[in-house]
């Protein structure tokens, strides 16, 4: 795919760029499971980047590549339902966001830090406000803040008039690959780091084959993901939504895998980022019902279209 970003995405990428480098200036990560940068999410909410796409010469391209680029952190932003479904429900509510789909009784992710939650079901959508003392935090190894409603009856939902929830879960599956891409680059990345500089038998670790060999395919497994996430979010179809996510997820066990292994117990440690990113990946990779589910449906539409085709 021949793909190069517009003068007007490369400028606002130029602007996310400096905002996280301002922000990290002088960071040290902390020895905890995730750090959430409340001063990051507002820096981006300010700066109108969440809006990218409902704005003509930015879209979705955008949308995906800044949530790419936030991913990488090893500080914890919450972008996917900012950037892809509060525009298009409720644009005028405060974030971060929560989004919910089958259920509300089990550990959300953003919940405790949210102030806004999503309900996406499969013909209505409505949103509510949230409180603090609405949500129990919970929890977690993934890396994110994690909590559970206390009772999603007392709130109060705001149903959205003819909002498009198959529209809404394609741009989700966007997301949360775009997610998983920045979070297993931002890994390769600091695995990388490691075994140029960790020696073994008097030379870099980097430097044997066998290495080498397994690194480049994890890195050709996640640059191949992120060119399904820029084409899914350019053509903004169910079908290459779930190519996108399904390639993702399925890369992440894989990925994960080597990265640890050559980062040893360095890599599970609270002072190292490494598990920040793998702990996120592995959750994200069972969103949505996970990669069997996302090439499950892939098939059907697949076959729905091929037969539409062939009717006509």
């Amino acid at each position: 795919m021949n793909f190069t970003l517009s003068d007007d995405q490369k400028a606002m990428m130029g602007a996310i760029e400096k905002l996280v480098q301002k922000i990290l200036a002088g960071h040290v990560c902390q020895p905890r499971r995730f750090e959430f940068s409340e001063a990051l999410q507002a820096r981006i909410e300010q700066g109108g980047f969440f809006s990218a796409a409902l704005i003509s010469d930015l879209g979705a391209v955008a949308s995906a590549s800044m949530i790419m680029e936030m991913c990488k952190l090893p500080l914890c932003v919450e972008t996917t339902a900012s950037a892809f479904i509060a525009p298009y429900v409720c644009p005028d509510a405060p974030g971060p966001f929560v989004v919910a789909f089958d259920g509300l009784d089990r550990p959300l992710r953003f919940a405790p830090v949210a102030k806004t939650i999503i309900r996406i079901q499969e013909e209505a959508v409505a949103w509510a406000s949230l409180r603090p003392e609405d949500v129990d935090e919970a929890e977690s190894l993934f890396a994110y803040p994690m909590g559970r409603l206390r009772d999603a009856g007392d709130l109060h939902w705001r149903c959205v008039p003819g909002a498009d929830a198959r529209k809404l879960r394609c741009q989700w599956r966007i997301g949360v690959a775009a997610e998983i891409v920045g979070c297993l680059s931002a890994a390769l990345g600091s695995v990388l780091e490691h075994v140029a500089e960790r020696r073994q038998f008097g030379q870099p670790i980097g430097a044997f084959q066998a290495v080498q060999h397994r690194l480049a395919q994890c890195a050709a497994l996640i640059e191949s993901s992120r060119w399904l996430v820029l084409r899914a979010a350019g053509a903004d179809n169910d079908r290459d939504a779930l190519a996108a996510l399904g390639f993702a997820q399925d890369a992440v066990t894989r990925v994960a895998y080597d990265l640890h292994q050559f980062m040893g117990a360095m890599g599970l440690t609270l002072e190292h980022p490494l598990h920040r990113w793998t702990y996120r990946a592995k959750l994200l990779r069972s969103e949505a019902g996970g990669a069997e589910e996302q090439f499950a449906q892939l098939a059907d539409r697949a076959w729905a279209d091929d037969v539409t085709t062939l009717s006509h």
